[in-house]
C-alpha cells in the first residue's frame, strides 16, 4: 500500500533518490512528466508500461573514459563502455522506491518490443527530464558531460517535475562557427549522409532546424556484431554444406566478437562513437593531461 502522499517530503524524497543514484554510478538525474510523452506511439508511452504512472525518473552516466575516446580503433570502444552499470544503478532506484517509499517502480529494459522497437524512448524520457537535449548526430547530450548512458525508472511516486532544458546543448559554439564558415559540423563532417555516411543537417539562427539521419545504412555498419551479427553468421553457418569452411565461419574473428560482445563485453548498439569523438559538448570533461 502507497504511503500517504501528504506524509511525504517529495523534495526530501528527491534527494534521497538522487544521492543513492550518484552513489551507483549516475553522473545527472532528472524527473519527466508522464504526459509529456505525446511524440511517443500509443503502446509506448509511460501509463502504458506502468498504468498510474506518475513520474520519469532519468538517470544520466557511465560515460566511456577520456581516454577511451582517444583511442584510434573504433573497435575497441564497442567493447569498452559500461552502459550495463547505469542500467544498475536504474534497477537500484526502483528497488528503493518500492521498498523505502511503498509506490510502484519500474526500470525500463534496454531490449526491445515487437518490430525492434524499444518499449519506451529512453533518448525522450532523457530530453523530457532535463538530463540533455537531442544533437544532430542523435544521443542526448548532457551540456557538460556530453556523451552519457541513460537508464529510466516510471513510476507512481510523484516526483517534481524537472522538464527539458531551457538552453540546448547542440549546437556547440565550436560547432555554430564551423557551420558559418563551411557549412558543416564536426559531426556532419565524418559522416556526410550525402557522401555515404549517416548524419545530415541544417543550423538557423544558432538553432538545429533539421536533422536527417540515415539509421539503416548506420545501423548496417554499427551492429555488425552483437545479436544482428550472431544472426547473419548463424544463418549462413547452417547454410554453408562445405564442412572446413562451415568452421573457419564458426571460429571467424567476427563469429568470437559476436559471441563476445552478447557475453561479455558491451556492444555499441546505435552508433560507432566517430561522431562523438568529434562533438565538442562535453570536450573539458573528456580532455586530460
Amino acid at each position: 500500500m502507497n504511503a500517504p502522499e501528504k506524509s511525504l517530503d517529495l523534495k526530501a524524497v528527491r534527494a534521497e533518490l538522487d544521492a543513492g543514484a550518484r552513489k551507483a554510478g549516475a553522473a545527472v538525474t532528472g524527473v519527466a512528466d508522464p504526459a509529456a510523452f505525446t511524440e511517443a506511439p500509443e503502446g509506448y508511452r509511460p501509463t502504458d508500461l506502468l498504468p498510474g504512472a506518475k513520474a520519469v525518473y532519468v538517470l544520466g552516466g557511465a560515460a566511456p573514459r577520456a581516454a577511451d575516446w582517444r583511442n584510434p580503433n573504433y573497435q575497441f570502444m564497442e567493447t569498452s563502455s559500461f552502459s550495463d552499470r547505469i542500467f544498475s544503478a536504474g534497477t537500484r532506484t526502483a528497488r528503493a522506491i518500492e521498498d523505502h517509499f511503498g509506490y510502484y517502480a519500474l526500470c525500463v529494459p534496454a531490449g526491445v518490443d515487437r518490430g525492434d522497437r524499444p518499449f519506451l524512448s529512453v533518448a525522450l524520457a532523457a530530453e523530457l527530464a532535463g538530463c540533455g537535449s537531442p544533437s544532430l548526430a542523435g544521443p542526448v547530450l548532457h551540456p557538460d558531460l556530453g556523451f552519457l548512458y541513460y537508464s529510466v525508472v516510471i513510476t507512481t511516486l510523484p516526483l517534481p517535475v524537472d522538464g527539458p532544458l531551457q538552453v540546448p546543448a547542440c549546437p556547440a559554439p565550436a560547432c555554430l562557427d564551423m557551420w558559418k564558415s563551411e557549412g558543416t559540423t564536426p559531426c556532419m563532417s565524418v559522416c556526410d549522409i550525402d557522401n555515404g555516411g549517416c548524419i545530415g543537417g541544417r543550423i538557423e539562427n544558432d538553432r538545429v532546424t533539421e536533422r536527417r539521419y540515415d539509421r539503416a545504412r548506420c545501423r548496417t555498419r554499427v551492429e555488425t556484431w552483437w545479436i544482428p551479427g550472431f544472426q547473419k553468421v548463424l544463418e549462413k553457418t547452417l547454410d554453408e554444406t562445405d564442412k572446413e569452411k562451415r568452421k573457419i565461419m564458426l571460429y571467424s574473428s567476427m563469429f568470437t566478437r559476436t559471441l563476445w560482445s552478447m557475453t561479455y563485453s558491451n556492444a555499441s548498439q546505435g552508433q560507432c562513437y566517430e561522431c562523438m569523438r568529434v562533438c565538442p559538448v562535453g570536450e573539458k570533461a573528456r580532455t586530460k593531461n
